[in-house]
């Protein structure tokens, strides 16, 4: 008995063993959230300036692994499940680990000059670390193939969150969103972990992406699975504020620092859509649990449709660009949610083209709103006054995010709706569900909705008299980098064919 016992533990140490290289990635987080808190206990002011330009080469570093490994992915062509099988690392997983990468460099970007930054009272070090650990925690969601490790990822992604909100500690309304965060995210996570304990207690698995998994949910009577499988979702439809979990993001969105916002409204969104989209193929992929792929797949277009709706209608009403863009974003988790809804094989690609997307877009323009708010003051749309006029540049740059977000032509904003609704129409024509057809319908008319509500901005900056004289000066790096966040949007319309055949370098 002892030897056998014995056996068994060193094979699983040699497993262990051997899966620690496909965290690499990860490992290079770790080590550089642990750097930068090292070098921030010392005072030297020299040392501290160049805390954010290591915590670039960080990003940098991490990005080129991943990409690295994106290109040469013979050896993932297929999942490879290594950790004891707690992890899964794929295609997807680096692509999705690529983007939040990409994330955190441009989250230092953006707070390079951010006002509130330069306080005696921000955690520099602080700042950069929870970055990392952020990140790290991103990254374990899309590879997690356990619902344990799953439950842990998202949590470590939620704390370091909290934290990030309320980076600026002498800031009262910045506190005052960390501490409603804090509240909705614990509520949302214990929900989350009640619906896991049911389906280990009628499982007794915590692997979700195996079919022997699903085979035994299949067995539960069926009202009981549709209950179990909202509570579980609750932590993940949390993640991407999707109704009724988004009542966190107008009050977070409007009160924490803008670069955190411009980081929230991107990556955890990835992320959590990333893992529903897993748990929606392998109920796909499973020939035998058809009535219960379709009750999940059913949930999922309903929730869609809900979270349109209250989305774009909420967002008609708003006076502040930030709690406009917190309902936006609300809104495109339901268009990311319809996306994963296609019964084809190209969902996938549909998927990844939008999020890429959307992420330009919105670090787009979170840097014009950073920069108008900053240094013009600008708090509400009537504030937008005129400044068009004055910065005519800045203002036609914001044009093209906009229409992006709205999903016009000619940015690859519409081509990403475009792609999201061909895939739904497909699944209507393929299931003849009339729920699908309800979503391809919600979808084309809150497309018009969204018109409105972005118009604001442009038609303030525009269209209305500006009775201030002063100008201050925009910096021209500011400038630049607004222009090159853009220069994608566009140039993805026009050369769709690049963006997709990058992401299937990973999804072979």
């Amino acid at each position: 008995m002892v030897p056998t016992a014995v056996t068994t533990l060193t094979a699983s140490l040699n497993q262990i063993q051997n899966g620690l290289g496909a965290l690499l990635p990860e490992f290079l987080l770790a080590g550089f959230s642990l750097l930068l808190i090292f070098l921030d206990l010392f005072r030297s002011p020299k040392l501290k300036i160049l805390l954010p330009q290591l915590s670039l080469l960080g990003f940098l570093v991490v990005g080129s692994v991943q990409l690295f490994e994106g290109l040469h992915i013979t050896s993932y062509a297929v999942p490879h499940p290594f950790l004891l099988g707690f992890l899964l690392k794929d295609g997807l997983s680096m692509y999705a680990g690529l983007l939040f990468s990409l994330c955190g460099f441009f989250t230092i970007l953006l707070g390079w000059n951010f006002k509130l930054f330069q306080t005696a009272w921000f955690g520099r070090g602080e700042f950069y670390a929870y970055l990392f650990v952020f990140t790290m925690g991103l990254n374990f969601m899309v590879k997690s193939a356990n619902l344990l490790l799953l439950f842990v990822s998202i949590e470590l992604v939620s704390i370091a969150g909290y934290l990030l909100t309320m980076i600026v500690k002498d800031h009262v309304r910045s506190t005052e969103a960390g501490i409603k965060y804090i509240l909705y995210g614990t509520m949302a996570a214990g929900v989350m972990l009640y619906g896991m304990s049911f389906l280990y207690g009628f499982t007794g698995s915590l692997q979700f992406l195996q079919p022997e998994f699903w085979q035994e949910v299949s067995k539960i009577f069926p009202p009981a699975v549709t209950i179990i499988l909202v509570f579980t979702l609750a932590g993940l439809l949390f993640k991407i504020a999707a109704a009724p979990f988004h009542f966190w993001a107008p009050d977070v969105y409007e009160n924490t620092p803008t670069p955190v916002v411009a980081l929230f409204s991107t990556a955890p969104k990835i992320a959590g859509i990333l893992v529903i989209l897993r748990l929606v193929e392998v109920l796909k992929a499973q020939k035998l649990y058809q009535a219960l792929y379709f009750d999940v797949l059913l949930f999922v277009a309903g929730i869609a449709v809900f979270t349109l709706i209250i989305g774009n209608f909420t967002a008609l009403w708003q006076q502040k660009p930030k709690r406009m863009l917190a309902y936006s974003s609300v809104s495109h988790a339901g268009f990311m949610l319809a996306a994963c809804l296609s019964l084809s094989g190209d969902n996938l690609s549909n998927l990844l083209f939008y999020v890429t997307v959307l992420l330009f877009t919105n670090y787009g323009i979170f840097w014009f709103i950073q920069e108008f708010e900053d240094r013009l003051g600008v708090q509400q749309f009537t504030d937008f006054s005129g400044w068009g006029r004055h910065y005519p540049f800045l203002g036609i740059i914001t044009l093209v995010f906009l229409i992006s977000l709205t999903g016009l032509p000619p940015t690859a904003g519409f081509t990403a709706k475009l792609l999201v609704f061909s895939s739904v129409w497909q699944n209507y024509q393929i299931s003849g569900n009339p729920l699908m057809l309800v979503l391809v319908v919600t979808g084309l008319l809150f497309t018009g909705v969204a018109f409105f509500y972005y118009v604001k901005i442009p038609y303030f900056l525009f269209f209305k008299r500006n009775l201030r004289k002063q100008k201050k000066v925009i910096p021209i790096s500011s400038q630049v980098f607004i222009l090159l966040l853009a220069l994608p949007i566009i140039l993805f319309f026009f050369r769709t064919d690049w963006l997709i055949n990058f992401i299937h370098l990973f999804i072979k």
